[in-house]
């Protein structure tokens, strides 16, 4: 696992490239025994932050929203402070990065309107932002147009996996590129939701930890308890998936 100063460094190295010097970051504060926004408040020099919440019923629910900050990394005090939040939030798969060249208020507008999804006319939340739903969002999930979306907002997304590695994935932003379009809401079918449930239970029998014999690698692990899953689901099975993963990882393990 990489130390805070070790992903903090890559995050530098990275932007440097990108010939950028602020870096915007994504926090779930959802359940989190720690607030950012108090900290927030009095950092100095300040920093721009938004909450996804805004304009939402859950509006007041400050100490509880995804929030959106840009940190200028020339200044220590802002490099400090991402320092701290990658120390406290990363590790508990809370943090996400973006390196973009949108200004703040677009950037904003544009990840609210991520966050926001429609099902059969119902409308909810989309958890894009939890880097553990992310990757399998982008690359398995989401339809060509809705991941374009994304991409678009950001020269580069940013991440610790499961085992505490940095991921990166290159978006289509580029430098001087003004201005964006985003749809106001992403529409999901019901296997989209479904498949995104199919995550969290994978990531329930992860965090379990009945099968931690199978990988010294919690991403393999994980991966592993996913497409048993997604089998479990294709076959249209009912019943415990802790169960459904005893009885076939044996047959699995051998045609892996």
């Amino acid at each position: 696992m990489n130390t805070p100063t070790q992903w903090l460094e890559q995050i530098e190295q990275v932007c440097a490239s990108a010939e950028v010097q602020e870096v915007d970051l994504l926090l779930d504060q959802a359940a989190w025994s720690h607030c950012a926004v108090p900290g927030l408040q009095v950092l100095s020099p300040k920093a721009p932050w938004f909450s996804l919440f805004t304009g939402m019923p859950e509006e007041k629910l400050l100490d509880q929203a995804p929030l959106l900050m840009r940190l200028d990394l020339t200044i220590w005090q802002h490099r400090a402070w991402l320092e701290e939040l990658i120390e406290h939030g990363a590790s508990e798969a809370r943090l996400m990065v973006l390196v973009s060249s949108l200004r703040f208020e677009e950037l904003s507008h544009a990840l609210q309107a991520l966050f926001q999804m429609k099902r059969g006319g119902q409308a909810g939340l989309l958890r894009f932002y939890d880097p553990r739903i992310f990757p399998l969002l982008i690359n398995t999930i989401l339809t060509r147009e809705q991941r374009a979306e994304f991409l678009q907002v950001a020269r580069c997304w940013g991440w610790l996996d499961r085992d505490g590695q940095p991921q990166w994935l290159p978006g289509t932003r580029q430098k001087k590129q003004e201005g964006i379009q985003v749809s106001p809401f992403v529409e999901l079918s019901n296997e989209q939701c479904a498949r995104i449930k199919c995550i969290g239970e994978a990531q329930q029998l992860l965090t379990g930890g009945e099968f931690i014999h199978l990988d010294d690698s919690r991403e393999q692990r994980f991966n592993l308890l996913h497409s048993l899953i997604l089998q479990a689901r294709q076959e249209s099975y009912v019943g415990d998936f802790s169960d459904y993963v005893r009885q076939n990882l044996p047959v699995l393990s051998v045609q892996v």
